[in-house]
């Protein structure tokens, strides 16, 4: 299991490399970011679903994120993500309240505005530099980040789970 994760790992890389370095992603290159996209919310979910209601605002040390903040940074981040990628203005949207139903809700909101935007994204986007908070970056380098972010936050989140005597559902990719 580990090696034919690793060889996916390593394909997936490899590909985004060549398309990086070509300085264009094509349609297979997209629809690869798509599934991708859709698999890693559709398991950012199930996550938040494992824990219940009453230890949404669970933290594991005072100076943590709660279990409900983490996943909500989440999908505040991707939102920015994903807008800026758009060219539109980065929403500064919150669930209505920090409970279970609550930011479920407002994670597959943001999954969904993020495959949106994703569907409709082009080579030329991808290629193009954007300024971001953390300087400037392409259109690449950003789907980039918000994978490696969402994944960072996701795993903490999973941390907070097995705190609580929860396995974490199984790794999706």
């Amino acid at each position: 299991m580990k090696t034919t994760f690793r060889m996916k790992n390593l394909a997936v890389s490899a590909a985004l490399l060549l398309g990086m370095a070509a300085g264009v992603l094509g349609s297979p290159l997209l629809e690869l970011y798509q599934k991708h996209l859709k698999t890693a919310g559709d398991f950012t979910v199930a996550v938040a679903e494992q824990m219940p209601d009453a230890d949404y605002g669970y933290k594991l040390t005072p100076a943590q994120m709660s279990f409900a903040e983490q996943l909500t940074h989440i999908a505040n981040a991707n939102m920015y993500f994903y807008s800026v990628l758009a060219g539109e203005k980065p929403s500064d949207a919150k669930p209505a309240s920090l409970n279970k139903a609550d930011v479920i809700a407002f994670l597959k909101k943001s999954n969904e505005y993020c495959q949106k935007v994703l569907a409709g994204a082009t080579a030329d986007q991808l290629a193009k530099s954007y300024k971001i908070e953390d300087g400037e970056m392409t259109g690449t380098e950003i789907l980039m980040l918000s994978f490696d972010h969402t994944t960072h936050h996701r795993a903490q989140a999973e941390m907070y789970l097995r705190s609580k005597g929860i396995k974490p559902t199984e790794y999706k990719f």
